[in-house]
């Protein structure tokens, strides 16, 4: 036992210390010294917790320059709905490279703020920077994100034009089946039935699960006093809808969204 305890006294510190060390090394590597591109990979996939956010902070930090560091930071405070923390930073990092976050920042303007000027003006200003590229903030057609813009702010002549550019200037056999979709959302609420029921049928010929396509034209049929066609197409977009395809966000209610009681409603109302 005696000589059990002089190697224990012996061993044990140095134990400590190989444990102590390496905990700090781990922790020195893993927030001070791993390669830019290694820790912004790590704190990205682990957006929203503490190690992310003091992750990014020091990024922040060590390379106060860098615009992609402030915008994904800011993206978990968005999120969560603290849109002044989150735009503090995302400000920052407009002001330090335009071209690389307006698009961003007028997406989430959009979507999660319904800042429909702030985000128009955004996009306005990215497009004017970049007047011979088509811009797709957050993969989508920069027209088709002012022409939602416009339609909230109740320019209709406006939105459709820009409806339009979205669709010309898209790739060929990349076309968002989304642009005619809300194309025909704004001609239907305009009373414009005839031209929103050919691009409706357009969309489904495309998408034939949508559900909102279905409902929308469920809709026409019944103001053009065509119950069964109504009926059809109202089951088809609920039935669509309860199996998942709907357009929907986790974060932010979709610019056009529907719900299944909008369906329900139409149901019994026919």
């Amino acid at each position: 036992m005696t000589s059990f305890r002089k190697i224990r006294n012996i061993c044990f510190p140095g134990l400590q210390f190989i444990i102590i060390f390496s905990t700090l090394a781990y922790f020195v590597h893993t927030y001070f010294t791993a390669s830019y591109a290694s820790r912004f990979r790590y704190a990205e996939q682990r957006q929203g917790s503490i190690k992310s956010d003091y992750i990014f902070s020091v990024l922040g930090w060590q390379y106060p320059s860098n615009g992609d560091v402030l915008q994904e930071r800011s993206v978990a405070f968005n999120k969560r709905g603290m849109y002044a923390r989150g735009f503090h930073l995302l400000d920052s990092a407009v002001q330090m490279d335009p071209i690389s976050h307006l698009g961003y920042r007028g997406w989430i303007k959009l979507h999660m703020l319904r800042d429909y000027e702030g985000a128009l003006l955004d996009f306005s200003r990215l497009d004017s920077l970049t007047e011979n590229h088509v811009d797709y903030p957050m993969s989508e057609n920069i027209h088709f994100l002012k022409a939602i813009c416009y339609d909230k702010l109740g320019n209709y002549e406006a939105s459709l034009m820009c409806f339009d550019q979205a669709a010309e200037s898209s790739y060929t056999g990349f076309v968002d089946y989304k642009i005619n979709l809300y194309k025909a959302i704004v001609l239907f609420q305009h009373n414009n039935e005839a031209e929103a029921t050919s691009l409706l049928l357009a969309v489904l010929k495309e998408y034939p699960k949508s559900s909102e396509a279905s409902y929308f034209l469920a809709k026409i049929y019944q103001h053009g006093n065509q119950p069964e066609d109504a009926a059809r197409y109202a089951n088809q977009a609920r039935n669509y809808y309860k199996q998942g395809y709907r357009l929907k966000n986790a974060y932010n209610e979709m610019p056009y969204e529907i719900y299944l009681e909008d369906i329900d409603l139409l149901i019994s109302s026919l």
